[in-house]
Protein backbone atom coordinates (compact mmCIF):
# COMPACT_ATOMS: atom_id res chain seq x y z
CA UNK A 1 0.00 0.00 0.00
CA UNK A 2 2.59 2.35 0.98
CA UNK A 3 4.84 1.77 -1.78
CA UNK A 4 1.84 2.75 -4.28
CA UNK A 5 0.80 6.01 -2.69
CA UNK A 6 4.50 7.28 -3.21
CA UNK A 7 4.81 5.87 -6.62
CA UNK A 8 3.97 9.64 -7.37
CA UNK A 9 7.01 11.47 -7.78
CA UNK A 10 5.81 14.17 -5.41
CA UNK A 11 4.47 12.35 -2.91
CA UNK A 12 7.86 10.41 -2.75
CA UNK A 13 9.89 14.16 -2.41
CA UNK A 14 7.66 15.06 0.12
CA UNK A 15 8.17 11.40 1.65
CA UNK A 16 11.58 11.87 1.35
CA UNK A 17 11.78 15.38 3.09
CA UNK A 18 9.42 15.05 5.99
CA UNK A 19 11.63 12.08 6.62
CA UNK A 20 15.26 13.62 6.72
CA UNK A 21 13.58 17.21 8.40
CA UNK A 22 10.60 15.57 10.80
CA UNK A 23 8.23 17.89 12.11
CA UNK A 24 8.08 20.37 8.98
CA UNK A 25 5.27 23.17 8.85
CA UNK A 26 3.36 23.37 5.30
CA UNK A 27 4.88 26.69 4.29
CA UNK A 28 8.93 25.30 4.93
CA UNK A 29 7.38 21.99 2.95
CA UNK A 30 6.69 24.03 0.26
CA UNK A 31 9.51 26.82 -0.16
CA UNK A 32 11.76 23.33 -0.32
CA UNK A 33 9.91 21.40 -3.07
CA UNK A 34 8.67 24.78 -4.79
CA UNK A 35 5.30 22.77 -4.61
CA UNK A 36 1.93 24.81 -4.68
CA UNK A 37 0.35 25.12 -1.81
CA UNK A 38 -3.04 23.57 -3.14
CA UNK A 39 -0.91 21.00 -5.08
CA UNK A 40 1.31 20.34 -1.46
CA UNK A 41 -2.20 20.27 0.49
CA UNK A 42 -3.79 17.85 -1.51
CA UNK A 43 -0.82 15.37 -1.75
CA UNK A 44 -0.14 15.76 2.21
CA UNK A 45 -4.11 14.98 3.42
CA UNK A 46 -3.78 11.92 0.85
CA UNK A 47 -0.53 10.31 2.90
CA UNK A 48 -2.28 11.39 5.91
CA UNK A 49 -5.13 9.85 5.12
CA UNK A 50 -3.36 6.32 4.50
CA UNK A 51 -1.23 6.88 7.26
CA UNK A 52 2.26 7.20 5.83
CA UNK A 53 2.18 10.64 7.74
CA UNK A 54 1.18 11.85 10.81
CA UNK A 55 -0.04 15.36 12.20
CA UNK A 56 0.84 17.13 15.23
CA UNK A 57 -0.73 20.64 15.89
CA UNK A 58 1.29 22.82 16.85
CA UNK A 59 -0.91 26.43 17.89
CA UNK A 60 -2.54 26.86 14.66
CA UNK A 61 0.15 25.42 12.36
CA UNK A 62 0.66 21.53 11.55
CA UNK A 63 4.17 19.68 11.65
CA UNK A 64 4.17 16.88 9.43
CA UNK A 65 6.20 13.23 10.48
CA UNK A 66 6.61 10.11 8.94
CA UNK A 67 4.67 7.32 10.76
CA UNK A 68 6.45 5.90 13.28
CA UNK A 69 9.67 7.50 12.36
CA UNK A 70 9.66 9.91 15.98
CA UNK A 71 8.48 9.07 19.50
CA UNK A 72 5.59 10.61 20.49
CA UNK A 73 7.09 12.36 23.29
CA UNK A 74 10.38 13.47 20.80
CA UNK A 75 7.33 14.95 18.66
CA UNK A 76 6.24 18.39 21.04
CA UNK A 77 10.58 18.63 21.66
CA UNK A 78 11.26 18.46 17.70
CA UNK A 79 8.66 20.88 16.91
CA UNK A 80 10.01 23.21 19.76
CA UNK A 81 13.56 22.86 18.76
CA UNK A 82 12.57 23.65 14.87
CA UNK A 83 11.80 26.95 15.81
CA UNK A 84 14.91 29.33 15.87
CA UNK A 85 14.59 31.15 19.37
CA UNK A 86 13.48 28.22 21.54
CA UNK A 87 16.00 25.91 20.02
CA UNK A 88 18.81 28.46 20.79
CA UNK A 89 17.68 29.17 24.34
CA UNK A 90 17.70 25.63 25.08
CA UNK A 91 21.11 24.99 23.45
CA UNK A 92 22.13 28.22 25.99
CA UNK A 93 20.37 26.53 29.14
CA UNK A 94 22.29 22.94 28.16
CA UNK A 95 25.66 24.58 28.08
CA UNK A 96 24.57 27.19 31.06
CA UNK A 97 22.27 25.61 33.60
CA UNK A 98 20.70 27.50 36.21
CA UNK A 99 21.31 30.85 34.53
CA UNK A 100 19.46 34.65 35.44
CA UNK A 101 16.85 35.32 32.76
CA UNK A 102 18.66 38.74 32.46
CA UNK A 103 21.90 36.69 31.78
CA UNK A 104 19.64 34.38 28.84
CA UNK A 105 18.02 37.82 27.57
CA UNK A 106 22.37 39.27 27.36
CA UNK A 107 22.75 36.53 24.47
CA UNK A 108 19.87 37.25 22.50
CA UNK A 109 19.38 40.22 20.25
CA UNK A 110 15.23 39.88 21.26
CA UNK A 111 13.21 42.11 23.00
CA UNK A 112 12.59 41.32 27.26
CA UNK A 113 9.17 40.38 25.90
CA UNK A 114 9.96 38.45 22.93
CA UNK A 115 12.21 35.91 25.17
CA UNK A 116 9.80 35.29 27.83
CA UNK A 117 7.32 34.46 25.62
CA UNK A 118 9.42 31.87 24.27
CA UNK A 119 10.96 30.84 27.70
CA UNK A 120 7.42 30.42 29.15
CA UNK A 121 6.52 27.91 26.14
CA UNK A 122 9.48 26.00 27.31
CA UNK A 123 8.55 26.13 30.27
CA UNK A 124 4.91 24.98 29.81
CA UNK A 125 6.00 22.24 27.44
CA UNK A 126 8.09 20.81 30.56
CA UNK A 127 11.10 20.88 28.72
CA UNK A 128 12.71 24.09 31.01
CA UNK A 129 12.28 24.32 34.58
CA UNK A 130 12.11 27.71 36.00
CA UNK A 131 13.19 28.61 39.51
CA UNK A 132 12.19 31.84 41.75
CA UNK A 133 15.22 33.63 44.01
CA UNK A 134 14.30 36.19 45.33
CA UNK A 135 13.59 38.49 42.36
CA UNK A 136 14.68 36.60 39.95
CA UNK A 137 14.11 33.41 37.78
CA UNK A 138 16.59 31.16 36.72
CA UNK A 139 15.89 29.03 34.32
CA UNK A 140 17.49 25.15 33.30
CA UNK A 141 16.84 21.96 30.94
CA UNK A 142 14.74 19.83 33.23
CA UNK A 143 16.09 16.48 31.34
CA UNK A 144 19.42 17.69 29.19
CA UNK A 145 20.19 13.93 28.22
CA UNK A 146 16.89 13.38 26.62
CA UNK A 147 16.90 16.63 24.68
CA UNK A 148 21.02 16.01 23.82
CA UNK A 149 19.74 12.70 22.72
CA UNK A 150 17.01 14.48 20.32
CA UNK A 151 19.49 17.20 18.86
CA UNK A 152 21.64 15.13 18.00
CA UNK A 153 19.45 12.33 16.44
CA UNK A 154 17.91 14.74 14.50
CA UNK A 155 20.61 17.23 13.78
CA UNK A 156 20.29 17.25 10.61
CA UNK A 157 17.09 18.53 10.32
CA UNK A 158 17.86 21.81 12.56
CA UNK A 159 19.97 23.59 9.83
CA UNK A 160 21.82 25.55 12.43
CA UNK A 161 25.47 25.67 12.72
CA UNK A 162 24.70 26.57 16.41
CA UNK A 163 23.47 23.05 16.70
CA UNK A 164 26.41 21.58 15.13
CA UNK A 165 28.99 23.34 17.58
CA UNK A 166 26.86 22.46 20.49
CA UNK A 167 26.54 18.41 19.56
CA UNK A 168 30.84 18.88 19.57
CA UNK A 169 30.78 20.54 22.96
CA UNK A 170 28.05 18.16 24.40
CA UNK A 171 29.76 14.93 23.14
CA UNK A 172 32.59 16.54 24.22
CA UNK A 173 31.75 16.88 27.54
CA UNK A 174 29.35 13.52 28.01
CA UNK A 175 31.92 11.29 25.97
Amino acid sequence: MEGDILELENRRLIYQLISKYPGMYLREIEKNLGLAVGVLEYHLSHMVKNEILTVEEDGNRIRYFVTGGVNYGDKNTIGLLRQKIPRRVVLYLMLNPNVKFKDVLEQFEVSKSTLSFHIKKLVDAHLVEATKEGRETSYEVIDPETVARIILTYKASFLDSLVDRFAETWLEMNP
